[in-house]
């Protein structure tokens, strides 16, 4: 282990290890995996000697990774990470129990750059791999579990000396996995399903004839770069109300309502889900799940359907873009007919 950068201050002289040191599951943050199924390690020898900047995934939004610069040097990588704060007194390469086990001489201290940021130079055995990295809290005095993961594909195309997998494909085959595999949980707790157990989601009561209209619809929460398209299709459906509504990205691979999973009516374009409207003109909690990213992300929404702004579907904007086109093609038709006439009559003359 490296234990370049290490200081008093980092390492806490006459310190006692302890594994009461050890946070537990119930005081870690819900972890997110990190990488892609199909990925295979990236070494050392597999990359050009040189120094780079290179993404870092991990596995804890409490442990981000600003920057990370990689030195290859005769088949070993070591990099430089630069972390969003200053909460952490020192790093271990391996578990929170390993660290707590270990020797102080092999943690890893912080250095301090000319920004006041935190940086920590640390070991990396392979590229596109999970990496365990322990993280010591300056506050709570307990060693975090994280993963961390070097993303081979974030180097300059010359610096790597293999073949590296087709990411966009392994990522709609995982997708793909992932939903099947929801589907069939699905129809497995259905089928399990007591007929006296409450629906998990039921859709608001709304008095309109069966059929189809349009209704307003705000989104907010995530990171603001998602939209859905509003209006979005209202479904009447026994007096019940469901939105058929559409996202502004194909990565949406499954919604949550009121704890219950909700897969795409559609596999090709934008993500497209048929969902209940539990209620009108209030905050309606959504959680929706984005392939987006490297590894998929439960990102939570907030949507509302503005009930009194009801509308047939014939009287949306995009019906009425269509009406002006067809009235434009029209009025072109009538006056090319007309010209025609005209021409013909002077002929005759």
């Amino acid at each position: 282990m490296l234990g370049g950068g290490v200081t008093s201050q980092a390492t806490g002289e006459g310190e006692e290890i302890s594994f009461d040191q050890v946070a537990s599951e119930e005081q870690q943050v819900k972890a997110q995996d990190v990488g892609i199924e199909g990925m295979y390690p990236i070494y050392g020898t597999d990359v050009v000697d040189g120094v780079y900047e290179v993404e870092v995934e991990s596995s804890s939004s409490m442990f981000r990774v600003e920057k990370a610069m990689l030195t290859v040097s005769e088949g070993e990588i070591t990099a430089v990470l630069t972390l969003g704060g200053t909460g952490y007194l020192k790093l271990y390469m391996g578990t929170g129990e390993e660290a707590a086990g270990s020797d102080r001489s092999e943690y890893i201290g912080y250095m301090e750059n000319e920004e006041g940021r935190y940086t920590y130079t640390v070991p990396v055995e392979a590229l596109d791999q999970p990496i365990d990295c322990a993280a010591f809290s300056r506050n709570r005095e307990r060693w975090y579990d994280r993963q961390i993961l070097f993303r081979a594909q974030s180097l300059p195309e010359d610096a790597v000396l293999v073949e590296l997998p087709d990411y966009d494909a392994l990522k709609q085959e995982a997708k793909e996995r992932r939903i099947e595999a929801m589907r069939a949980e699905k129809e497995a707790a259905e089928a399990e399903q007591e007929t006296e157990q409450p629906q998990s989601a039921e859709p608001a009561l709304i008095e309109m004839k069966d059929g189809e209209y349009a209704i307003p619809v705000e989104l907010t929460g995530g990171t603001g770069r998602s939209t859905v398209n509003s209006p979005a299709g209202l479904l009447v459906k026994d007096g019940l109300a469901y939105a058929r509504l559409q996202w502004s990205s194909a990565s949406y691979d499954y919604m949550v309502v009121g704890g219950k999973k909700y897969l795409p009516v559609n596999t090709e374009g934008y993500s497209i889900f048929e969902i209940p409207i539990l209620l009108f003109n209030e905050p309606m909690q959504v959680i929706a799940d984005t392939t987006a990213m490297s590894t998929p992300h439960e990102v939570e929404y907030t949507l509302i359907f503005r009930g009194d702004g009801i509308m047939s579907a014939d009287e949306t904007p995009q019906a009425a873009a269509k009406k002006v086109v067809y009235m434009a093609l029209a009025v072109v038709a009538v006056c090319v007919a007309v010209s025609f006439v005209k021409k013909k009559r002077r002929r005759v003359r």
